[in-house]
C-alpha cells in the first residue's frame, strides 16, 4: 500500500511537471526569434526543453506598482536569468552585470518611444509604463543579448522583499571572502569581516545583498559574488524547509504582495520543486565574460562577443544531429 501510494504521488507530481511545462510556454514575456545556427562547423538548434525566467532586484523599497513617469521607476540592480531544463530537471543561472552596456530604449513622459542609446542595461527597467512593462522591456534586452532566445516568465522584487524571503526560511548562512570585505558593508556590522561565517537574519540579508562602496572600482562585481553566495545558501535553506513544509513556495509567493511583480502563476509553482531538489549549485551559475572600464560618469561593462556567443550556444542550443534533425 505504501509503495502504491508513493507511485501514485510520483505520478501526480510528474503530471504536474508536464502540465506546468505547457503552461510556461503560454503567454511568454518574450517570444524570441530563435533559428537554426551554425557554430564552429556544427549545426545547432534551440533547445525547446528550456524554460527561461528573468529575475530582477529593484533598487528601492517602494511598492513596485507605484504610479510614476517612465524613467523614474527604478533600476534593476540584480539581473539573473534562470534556465530550467524540463527534460533533465537541471538549472542554470546567468548573472548579467547591471552595468553591461547595450542599446536601451528610452520613452517620454507619455510612454511613447523617444530614442535608443547605448547605456547600462540596469536603466531599461526605469522606462516601463508600469511594473510589468518594465520587466518585459528588460526581458527584451536580455533576450536580444542572448541571440533572441525566448523568455517565458519574469519576477522582480524590491528591497523590502529581501528580509521577508530570508526570514521565511529561517535565515541564510554565508561565508565571507577570506581576504576582502567591502568597506561599506564592514561598517554596518562587525560580523562582516574577512573569513567569517555569518547567519543572516532580519535586515542583515538586505545589507549583505545590496550595500557596496560606490567609490571602489568594480565593487558591483564583488557584490555580485556575494549575491551568488547568498543564492547558494538560500537554495540550501529552501531545500531543508521544503522537507518539513511542502507549501513553502506558495507561502513565499503570498507574502510578497506589493514587493513583487511577476507573471508566474500559482499553478506553475509545483514544477519548481523538481529543479530545486536536483540543483547542484556549484555548477549552476555562469558569468558573462568581458571588459570593465570607467566611462564619463559610471563604470561600463562590455561583453566579449565571442565568449557571449559561445555561452549562448552551449547553454541554450543543442546539436541538430543529437536532436534527430
Amino acid at each position: 500500500m505504501i509503495l502504491l501510494g508513493s507511485v501514485l504521488v510520483s505520478g501526480i507530481l510528474l503530471y504536474a511537471l508536464a502540465w506546468t511545462g505547457i503552461l510556461f510556454r503560454q503567454d511568454m514575456a518574450v517570444e524570441g526569434t530563435v533559428r537554426p545556427i551554425q557554430y564552429e562547423g556544427e549545426h545547432y538548434i534551440y533547445n525547446e526543453d528550456l524554460i527561461n525566467i528573468l529575475c530582477l532586484g529593484i533598487d528601492h523599497d517602494r511598492a513596485l506598482d507605484q504610479d510614476v513617469l517612465p524613467g523614474e521607476r527604478g533600476q534593476s540592480d540584480a539581473i539573473f536569468l534562470i534556465s530550467l531544463n524540463a527534460k533533465s530537471k537541471e538549472m542554470k543561472i546567468i548573472n548579467i552585470p547591471r552595468d553591461l552596456m547595450m542599446p536601451v530604449d528610452i520613452y517620454d513622459a507619455e510612454g511613447n518611444y523617444f530614442n535608443t542609446r547605448t547605456m547600462q542595461i540596469t536603466l531599461q527597467y526605469a522606462y516601463g509604463n508600469d511594473e510589468d512593462d518594465s520587466c518585459r522591456k528588460t526581458a527584451q534586452n536580455v533576450s536580444a543579448l542572448l541571440m533572441n532566445i525566448p523568455i517565458h516568465r519574469y519576477c522582480a522584487v524590491n528591497f523590502n522583499a529581501v528580509p521577508a524571503l530570508n526570514d521565511a526560511v529561517g535565515g541564510v548562512t554565508v561565508h565571507m571572502d577570506p581576504e576582502y570585505v567591502d568597506a561599506e558593508l564592514a561598517k554596518l556590522d562587525p560580523m562582516f569581516r574577512p573569513g567569517n561565517t555569518v547567519h543572516l537574519a532580519d535586515g542583515q540579508s538586505f545589507n549583505y545583498l545590496h550595500v557596496r562602496d560606490i567609490h571602489t572600482y568594480a565593487s558591483c562585481e564583488e557584490r555580485a559574488e556575494r549575491q551568488k553566495q547568498y543564492i547558494k545558501g538560500y537554495i540550501s535553506a529552501v531545500k531543508e524547509v521544503i522537507k518539513k513544509d511542502p507549501k513553502l513556495l506558495f507561502e513565499l509567493y503570498s507574502v510578497m504582495n506589493e514587493n513583487m511583480t511577476t507573471d508566474i502563476r500559482k499553478t506553475e509553482l509545483p514544477s519548481f520543486y523538481f529543479y530545486i531538489d536536483k540543483m547542484d549549485f556549484d555548477d549552476s551559475i555562469v558569468q558573462i565574460e568581458g571588459n570593465r572600464t570607467v566611462g564619463e560618469r559610471h563604470e561600463e561593462f562590455y561583453a566579449d562577443e565571442d565568449a557571449l556567443e559561445r555561452l549562448t550556444v552551449e547553454m541554450f542550443y543543442t546539436l541538430a544531429d543529437e536532436a534527430g534533425y
